[in-house]
């Protein structure tokens, strides 16, 4: 299924660890969040939604993830939560080691003014940032049109970060580096 193929992609790119705590910005209906659980041991994903059908579809896809502890969800837009409400979801003042959104233009289409303060604020040192984008599948030709990176490597620069982009038959990835 291409999903599945997309989803590991993005998950192994990132690299996904069995410990880490992860924030994905936008899981909409939550397939990539199960994916991510799934990877999950001692870990721990918090998904930001906002919107609460999305977040409802999510909790139902995740619902076994919710009652064993992985998988907590907060209805609110990106940029308008406060990392302290995100914070709090994690129960022991750690920040996060992944910080991911996947075909969330927030970032691609815009300067995200309040939302890169999020991100900085919710990353641990040390900790990873990742754009993913696409469709389809890692393998075979690109088919669906992509954002302009070089827009999002301005952006970026701005708000304090590097880019180093990876892409795979119809996927892209950016990992985005805090500078400084």
């Amino acid at each position: 299924m291409p999903d599945d193929a997309r989803f590991e992609w993005f998950a192994d790119v990132m690299g996904v660890g069995a410990e880490d705590r992860v924030l994905e910005l936008g899981p909409g209906a939550g397939v990539s969040l199960a994916r991510v659980a799934g990877r999950l041991r001692g870990g721990r994903i918090v998904g930001v939604e906002r919107s609460a059908s999305a977040l409802g579809r999510a909790a139902a896809r995740c619902a076994g993830e919710i009652v064993d502890g992985r998988v907590r969800l907060i209805e609110g837009t990106v940029g308008e939560v406060s990392a302290a409400e995100v914070l709090a979801e994690l129960d022991d003042g750690v920040r996060f080691d992944l910080v991911f959104a996947v075909n969330v233009n927030l970032f691609w289409t815009g300067p995200a003014v309040r939302a890169w303060p999020l991100v900085r604020e919710c990353l641990s040192p040390g900790g990873r940032f990742w754009l993913c984008y696409g469709y389809g599948s890692p393998e075979g030709p690109a088919s669906s049109p992509k954002p302009e990176t070089a827009l999002l490597e301005r952006r970026a620069a701005t708000a304090g970060f590097g880019c180093r982009t990876q892409a795979a038959g119809d996927l892209l990835a950016v990992e985005l580096v805090p500078l400084g």
